[in-house]
Order: structure tokens, then C-alpha cells, then sequence
């Protein structure tokens, strides 16, 4: 009886470490991770990727921002108004899967919200809110003119010189989402969309090898039809890491965590060991540390609060590129003007934010910040928007 147990065991075991291992060896082949870690990627929302990526660390500021709380924290408002419909905030902040909303009004946290199972210093991936993030480090570079801003890509990516129209792309198209380079953002649920272009840059243990196999170009770079392409992002990341020969996070992790004094350890997502940073998402932060990230912008570029305070993080020019709109505008995602990592939106606001519901929102005229981190699978991405734009008001 035994050895038929053993047999039938071995005859069941044998196929299945088969298909294992001819799974494994079709993912290395692809330069996708080993199979547990990608389904892992392909199932995980934003609030778990933290956990499943190869990331850099990014140490917290040995400076924190101490953060006052207001006397009298911030009621909400009941309900919010979308184009004459109202709907409850409340609803609203459930529907779309929040797991932290925080305002801050004049360095002042005056509302803090997390979900059961959260708290003020854990990390969320933020998605595109990334891009805003690497514009910030790459502007730097350029104001010590170690990137220009008119020169072609394959000055500082020659790998890329034998795709024909890239040296027609610059450094500007690439920060203005005006290259041209057709990689949609496709996101087909299920295993549809694990396959997609721009889901292999997201899972990839090779991003280059992902860009040689996939760029081709819808019109030529910087005419008047703009497409927003995270390939383009994650190209600008990659030109960063080449011209330093230094990682994307060392250098922010020293040139503006340090000094806006985040409170907590961040990291960014690698397609391996010492190769580069998915600069086009995969930035995994707290509330709390992104909320002082938006305060420089309503600091003309420098840090807003504690003991760095009035420290140049960006430029005057680099504040100037990053809240000017570039002009594009989007019929889809987004649908708002965006230019160097940033979204502009009515009334003079800037937005980062990130697929599935990540936000920081940056109010002027009322030196606010709103914080929202979500796994938003919900159709209320408009609605969510005007949620954030009326708290913004005080409305």
C-alpha cells in the first residue's frame, strides 16, 4: 500500500515540478522575478507592494519635523458636490479603498485619518506620485548642468542610439510627457494585464531590456499630439543613475528627505541589485513625509518647517519649471496640464498623484496639503477629485 501512495505521490509530484520549473525558466527568460514574487505583483494592490518589492532604502531625516496638531481638529464635510450631484464624504473616503487622509494647514495637521491596520508611519507605494519625485531629484542635476534640458536622450543613454527616432527625443519631451514613444498605460484586469508593456517595466528585473523590446513611436517627438507614458519617466530615471553613478534614492534620500525631515524610512522599488529604480512608480512613503514633501511647493522650493527650514530644495528656476504648466493638455488620464513631474489643476493648484487613488494635493491659496493613499478600484476617481479640491477650499 505504501509504495502505491509513494508511486501515485511521485506521478502527481513530477508534473507539477515541471511545470514549476519550465514557469521559472519562461520568467528568467522574460526578466520577470522568480513565480511566487510575481504573482505576488500581479495581485498585490499598492498598500502590499511595500513588502513585496527589491527596494532602496531611504532613511528618515536624523532632522524630523515635529508636527503640531491643531486644538481643534478639522471636521469634514458631510457631503461634497460633483457637477450638481452631492455625495457623503464619508462614502466616498470608503468607496475609494482609503487608507489615509491627512490635511495640513500651515504646518499644521488639522485632520488625520487611517484605516484599522494603519498607522502614521507606514509605507504605501504612491504610484505616479514617483514621477513627481524624480523631477525633483533630476532638477537638481540640471541646475548644476549636469543634464540639459535641449539635448538628446542617447547623450546620456547611448544604449538606446540603434532605435530609430530616439535621438530625436530630449530631455524636455521626457519630463513633458512629449516624446511621443508608444508604450500605453494599459491595465487590463486579470492576467490580460500582466503582460502589458508598461506592466513588464512594473515587474521587471531588467528595465532596459523591457524599453529595447517595446519603444516605438506614434508621431514625431514633441509635435502637438502628447501622450502620457510612464516609458518616459522611467528613461529620465535611468539617464539620472548614468550621468551620477549614483542611485536615484542616495541622492534624494540625502538631497531632500534628509532636509524637509521626514519622519520615517521611505524606499523606492529596483529592478535588481544595484540596477535602477523604477523611477516611474514604486515610491513607497507615509502620509505624513509626503505631506512635507508638498509643503516645499508652498515654499517657493524650500523646506517649509523645522530645524532646515528656509533650505533650498528646489531652485527658484526648478520651482519655476515645476509649478508652469507645459501646455499639455490630456483627454484621459488626468485631463488636467501637466509639466516636469507634476499635474495643474483650476485655481493655480498642483496635483501629484498616482494610479489607484494616491494624491498629494497642493492648495496656494490656503497653504494646504491633502494627503490621500488608497487602493481605489472604484469608478469615483472624479468624484474623488472634487472631494480634495473642495476640502482644499475649506469648503
Amino acid at each position: 500500500m505504501k509504495k502505491i501512495f509513494k508511486r501515485t505521490l511521485a506521478w502527481l509530484v513530477a508534473p507539477v515540478a515541471l511545470v514549476f520549473v519550465a514557469l521559472f525558466a519562461f520568467l528568467m527568460f522574460i526578466r520577470y522575478p522568480e513565480p511566487i514574487t510575481t504573482y505576488q505583483l500581479a495581485t498585490a494592490v499598492p498598500s502590499e507592494q511595500p513588502q513585496v518589492f527589491t527596494t532602496n532604502e531611504i532613511p528618515a531625516s536624523s532632522d524630523p519635523y515635529l508636527f503640531p496638531e491643531s486644538d481643534i481638529p478639522e471636521t469634514l464635510p458631510l457631503t461634497i458636490n460633483h457637477e450638481g450631484n452631492e455625495f457623503s464624504t464619508e462614502e466616498l473616503i470608503n468607496e475609494t479603498g482609503t487608507h489615509a487622509l491627512l490635511i495640513m494647514r500651515n504646518g499644521v495637521i488639522t485632520y488625520e485619518y487611517y484605516a484599522e491596520g494603519w498607522s502614521e508611519d507606514r509605507q504605501q507605494n504612491v504610484m505616479s506620485v514617483g514621477k513627481t519625485m524624480l523631477s525633483m531629484a533630476v532638477g537638481q542635476l540640471i541646475d548644476q548642468g549636469l543634464i540639459k534640458e535641449n539635448e538628446s536622450v542617447v547623450e546620456y543613454l547611448p544604449q538606446f542610439a540603434d532605435i530609430s527616432g530616439m535621438e530625436d527625443v530630449t530631455i524636455k519631451h521626457l519630463l513633458d510627457m512629449q516624446s511621443c514613444i508608444d508604450i500605453p498605460e494599459e491595465y487590463p484586469p486579470g492576467p490580460e494585464g500582466w503582460f502589458t508593456p508598461v506592466a513588464q517595466l512594473f515587474a521587471t528585473t531588467d528595465v532596459e531590456y523591457v524599453l529595447e523590446r517595446n519603444i516605438s513611436f506614434a508621431c514625431q517627438p514633441g509635435e502637438e499630439e502628447y501622450e502620457y507614458r510612464s516609458a518616459n519617466s522611467q528613461l529620465l530615471g535611468m539617464v539620472f543613475k548614468n550621468v551620477t553613478g549614483s542611485s536615484l534614492s542616495e541622492f534624494f534620500a540625502e538631497n531632500i528627505w534628509q532636509p524637509i525631515g521626514a519622519n520615517h524610512d521611505a524606499s523606492w522599488a529596483i529592478d535588481s541589485p544595484g540596477g535602477y529604480e523604477k523611477g516611474f512608480c514604486c515610491f513607497n512613503a507615509s502620509a505624513r513625509d509626503l505631506a512635507l514633501v508638498g509643503s516645499v511647493f508652498l515654499n517657493s522650493g524650500k523646506v517649509a518647517f523645522g530645524p532646515n527650514e528656509g533650505e533650498t530644495v528646489l531652485s527658484e528656476n526648478w520651482f519655476g519649471r515645476m509649478t508652469t504648466p507645459a501646455g499639455v493638455w490630456f483627454g484621459g488620464y488626468g485631463s488636467e496640464d501637466f509639466g516636469a513631474g507634476m499635474w495643474h489643476k483650476p485655481k493655480e493648484q498642483l496635483v501629484s498623484q498616482g494610479y489607484r487613488g494616491q494624491f498629494i494635493w497642493i492648495n496656494p491659496y490656503t497653504d494646504t496639503v491633502i494627503v490621500k493613499l488608497s487602493d481605489d478600484f472604484s469608478d469615483y476617481y472624479d468624484q474623488s477629485v472634487s472631494m480634495l479640491d473642495q476640502i482644499s477650499f475649506g469648503n
